[in-house]
């Protein structure tokens, strides 16, 4: 959570996360990825940002994806993978409405997404940590 992430042009642009944050310099600071980049784009982000972070999901094909990609990354110091649950993205994915005004807690390490119809408690398996 930040107020300065910003969504990027994304899918339509390989030189792009899927979301940023940059510095007052034009540095980008993290660099934030959904899914299951190649390994190229990885190391493309990890030259140029300080931190890059990938959110992955979708079960069996993210593990597959992961058994693939855990030994051409750890060299990585600056990259975070995490992976978000089925279940989770499925109850995230009931709070989505066309108009979406959500809100997101943060308490004693737990994190919860919610609307005014419900919450949904985030807890996500860290694959890889950040280090340094």
């Amino acid at each position: 959570a930040d107020e300065d992430l910003e969504f990027t042009k994304g899918l339509s642009t390989a030189d792009e996360p899927d979301l940023w944050r940059k510095e007052l310099t034009g540095e980008i600071a993290l660099w934030i990825d959904l899914g299951q980049p190649d390994e190229k784009r990885i190391r493309k982000a990890a030259g140029r940002a300080k931190q890059v972070v990938i959110y992955t999901y979708n079960g069996r094909s993210a593990s597959v994806w992961w058994e693939q990609m855990k030994d051409k990354l750890n060299r990585f110091d600056n990259l975070a993978v995490i992976n978000l649950a089925d279940d989770t993205v499925a109850a995230l994915a009931r709070l989505a409405q066309r108009s979406m005004r959500l809100q997101c807690t943060l308490q004693d390490g737990e994190m919860w997404m919610g609307n005014d119809k419900g919450s949904v408690p985030v807890v996500p398996q860290v694959l890889k940590p950040l280090r340094g």
